[in-house]
């Protein structure tokens, strides 16, 4: 399938103490230092950390030593466990695991899990450049604290998966999504041992290709009916792809670059040429009638266009003309324009990362207990299907493991990234509208509702040209970023200026989803600030005030 091969190139706050650290630019808390035994990375701690035991030990990293950071990133840990409990099982997931910040939540028993997509993309890069404690964004010269990271609400662990991916260990042998869950319950089963998190209760979350891993991986945990190590509560996914390729991205593209127009830069005839296809394929007519809201019915198992290649190659000759108006084109945000920024992650338009490649360099493997022998790269060039043609045939997502998902939990977040022009909000709307849950089809009503985050109490003066409040390191936006609805279960959330990978082009908004994840929040139209004692006393507007979302659907 294209879009596997595409999605494949993917890689992709507040304070919580009333003491700050000393050693930490946010006041974030974080374990006293370690003494330096001379690898930077065994040294035992001088006082002992939440969940340091005997059989976490060989886990712990030491957050003052991580090559390039010059603040301590707290207590965590990192390394491989196997994926079964077979004498013997060479195949090991990777895992970097962060327990909260939060001093109001340390005794909560609850993790979130973090999946980056692909299928084999890493998440690492989601800890470096999304949502981690330490951030070091493309364009910037060093890591900076993050002030939206995920584990100042709660315990937080990324994992690469499946066998091929990133640090993971051994050679792929699944061969479906099927295999893939079962395969992350073993590894799963294994963590849970080893931290001690029996009848924790479990959110996943994750961003592209989650869209699959996600749902599934979730079914089966809640097939699974034990509590003690899959108690899964919900479920969270970014920008996902839940339904077939040509429902994300051929059928919604000529709607899409016609809003986005100024942006494309096409000539009237090119953009009449591409409405031209569309029509001729038969896209527009079923957007305009399935894209509705009641939906007027179940859509056709057979989609226009499948038969046909200019059809099915509609949404990559977009892409192409838009890469010849704009080199640095960006797909995943269509906002980016050039140069390249540099970046130590992974550039995804421009591969020249090489020996710059963070995760790749033999100090920081070491650093987090990662085999040296293993070549770190934010998508695997090799696919992680054993099939005939390395590509997953599972069906998608939205058919049956998503709604099981919904309707068991009623709690599940489909959140999507305005300027994503990978994975559109649109499609991803027309595939819900085709999607049964709570004994209906679709949303019955049009989403309209505002989405809003809070006020921080950063703010800018443009005189003086200082910043002041919270995250003047990485100061995110606030007000009614984009337009949310929920119904039966579902939530949606599109944020208006994020792109694909929504934590990193919009943080804040993140960070408010996963309070509502968390239940800790009502409403993604709620004007409750944030969670977290240091924003609690800043102003925000009435219930009521704030008018509809900034994201018009469709």
């Amino acid at each position: 399938m294209k879009l596997q091969w595409i999605l494949g190139l993917l890689t992709t706050a507040c304070t919580v103490v009333t003491t700050p650290s000393a050693n930490h630019p946010l006041g974030i808390p974080a374990i006293p230092s370690l003494p330096d035994s001379g690898d930077g990375c065994d040294s035992q701690p001088q006082s002992k950390p939440r969940f340091y035991n005997s059989a976490t030990k060989d886990f712990y990293v030491n957050g003052t030593t991580l090559p390039e950071v010059n603040f301590d990133v707290g207590e965590s840990y990192a390394g491989n466990l196997p994926v079964s409990t077979k004498p013997g099982e060479s195949d090991e997931l990777f895992f970097w695991f962060f327990p909260t910040a939060n001093k109001e939540h340390l005794d909560d028993k609850e993790i979130v899990i973090w999946l980056s997509g692909g299928p084999g993309c890493s998440s690492m890069l989601a800890i470096l450049q999304e949502n981690g404690p330490f951030s070091w964004q493309p364009g910037t010269l060093k890591p900076t604290p993050n002030p939206f990271s995920w584990h100042l609400l709660s315990n937080v662990v990324w994992i690469d998966q499946p066998v091929g991916t990133g640090y993971s260990k051994g050679e792929p042998s699944i061969k479906n999504e099927d295999e893939l869950a079962e395969q992350f319950k073993g590894f799963w089963r294994n963590f849970v041992d080893t931290f001690g998190m029996h009848g924790w209760k479990v959110y996943i979350a994750g961003e592209s290709y989650a869209g699959m891993y996600g749902p599934y991986i979730s079914s089966h945990f809640i097939d699974a009916k034990d509590a003690e190590y899959y108690d899964l509560q919900g479920l969270l996914v970014y920008d996902g792809t839940f339904f077939t390729e040509t429902v994300h991205t051929h059928i919604p593209i000529v709607p899409y670059i016609i809003r986005y127009q100024d942006i494309f830069a096409f000539s009237d005839d090119e953009l009449s040429a591409f409405r031209a296809v569309s029509e001729d394929c038969g896209y527009i007519d079923y957007f305009d009638k399935y894209l509705t809201f009641p939906p007027p019915g179940r859509q056709s198992d057979t989609l226009p266009g499948a038969n046909n290649d200019t059809c099915t190659n509609l949404w990559y000759s977009v892409k192409d003309k838009a890469q010849a108006t704009n080199p640095c084109f960006n797909i995943y945000n269509i906002l980016d324009h050039c140069p390249h920024l540099y970046t130590v992650g992974a550039n995804i338009l421009n591969s020249h990362y090489g020996s710059n490649t963070y995760f790749q360099r033999p100090d920081v493997k070491n650093a987090i207990h990662a085999s040296p022998s293993v070549d770190w790269a934010p998508c695997t060039d090799n696919l992680v299907f054993l099939t005939d043609d390395k590509q997953d045939h599972s069906p998608p997502s939205g058919r049956k493991q998503l709604p099981h998902v919904i309707d068991t939990t009623q709690n599940v977040i489909l959140a999507q990234g305005g300027v994503d022009g990978m994975v559109m909000l649109n499609g991803v709307m027309l595939g819900i509208q085709n999607m049964t849950w709570g004994n209906e089809t679709g949303f019955q009503y049009r989403p309209q509702d505002p989405f809003y985050v809070p006020d921080c109490g950063y703010r800018f003066n443009s005189t003086t040209l200082t910043a002041s409040g919270y995250g003047t390191n990485l100061p995110a936006g606030y007000g009614v970023l984009g337009t949310t609805h929920h119904e039966r279960g579902l939530t949606l959330v599109a944020t208006k200026l994020a792109g694909h990978q929504g934590p990193e082009f919009a943080p804040s908004a993140a960070f408010r989803h996963l309070e509502k994840l968390l239940g800790r929040v009502k409403s993604l139209s709620s004007t409750e600030p944030f969670t977290l004692p240091e924003t609690r006393n800043v102003t925000q507007p009435l219930e009521g005030t704030l008018g509809k979302g900034t994201v018009p659907i469709p």
